[in-house]
């Protein structure tokens, strides 16, 4: 048998393979990865829009249930915090066509006279947060406003506008509720003041 001293130099030693110990797994093709993708979003966003539901309704039943609410009689005058309300009476010729607000909508207007008792009175009067109430306990949004010619002082009174947009046919039955909004002083154990002026 003859050597050829060449034989090493020309071969490529790669050449001998030896296969490999560990048995490798296809991978996925695109299509399959993205369709495992979908599915798992699919899946995942109903979860946790549920999950996200059930604590905002559980948080939601919470706050309503630490309320103290103070029925003010028509004509009277109730105190939240260190500003003093008292409902002076309702307009409901506004349209609201012009806020873009849905068919069968009207749009409530209330004037609340508020005094605010001292300094501290004047900084809670403009976190005063509003709401209007049905007797089935529909809740809506409303947003009040003062005259911005006339800054609040301590013991004056200032009119405030209170707006809402309600079913036509609930316009005459809902009542207006005030509460304490933005950063509150009280203790997280203690309920929320609530004043609820009836008429």
């Amino acid at each position: 048998m003859s050597y050829d001293p060449m034989e090493w130099t020309i071969r490529d030693p790669l050449e001998e393979t030896v296969p490999d110990p560990v048995e490798r797994r296809r991978r996925l093709s695109n299509g399959t990865r993205r369709a495992i993708e979908v599915a798992g979003v699919i899946l995942l966003v109903p979860g946790f829009l549920t999950v996200q539901w059930i604590d905002t309704d559980h948080q939601s039943r919470g706050y309503q249930t630490r309320e103290r609410v103070t029925v003010v009689r028509r004509g009277g005058t109730g105190t939240l915090g260190r500003v003093r309300l008292r409902l002076l009476g309702r307009d409901t010729t506004g349209s609201a066509k012009s806020t873009g607000a849905p068919a069968g909508s009207v749009h409530l207007k209330l004037i609340v006279d508020a005094q605010p008792l001292d300094a501290q009175g004047v900084k809670q009067l403009s976190a005063i947060a509003y709401t209007v109430r049905d007797r089935a306990g529909h809740v809506w949004a409303a947003g009040g406003e003062t005259d911005p010619d006339r800054e609040p002082t301590a013991g004056t009174v200032s009119q405030v506008s209170v707006g809402a947009t309600v079913p036509a046919n609930l316009v005459s039955s809902v009542v207006l509720e005030a509460r304490p909004g933005g950063l509150q002083t009280r203790k997280p154990s203690e309920p929320t003041p609530v004043l609820r002026f009836a008429h």
